[in-house]
């Protein structure tokens, strides 16, 4: 993951405070379970480019062979197939 557990703790604090000084938002649960909220959904975000990345190297493994052979980059293929399955599933990073 790209964000360290502290620091994702720490934007979801910041979230929650900017979003109660925001007039008209009113919470209806407590500080601590929005905050815990708040940090799964950053957390559970992150993840979906980490099983991306994992996919596509699973996928590549079956050209491991043209690619020690040097008929295939694993660079330019890994970055057609991530931007493929990007495009494919819509996914925003």
């Amino acid at each position: 993951m790209k964000l360290s557990p502290p620091k994702i703790e720490s934007l979801a604090e910041q979230l929650l405070d900017a979003l109660a000084d925001i007039d008209g938002v009113l919470f209806r649960g407590d500080d601590s379970a929005l905050r815990i909220a708040i940090n799964k959904i950053i957390t559970d975000e992150l993840m979906v480019e980490e099983r991306l990345d994992a996919e596509v190297h699973k996928m590549l493994h079956a050209y491991k062979y043209e690619i020690t052979m040097g008929r295939m980059n694993y660079d330019d293929l890994y970055r057609k197939m991530r931007n493929k399955l990007i495009i494919e599933r819509r996914i925003v990073l």
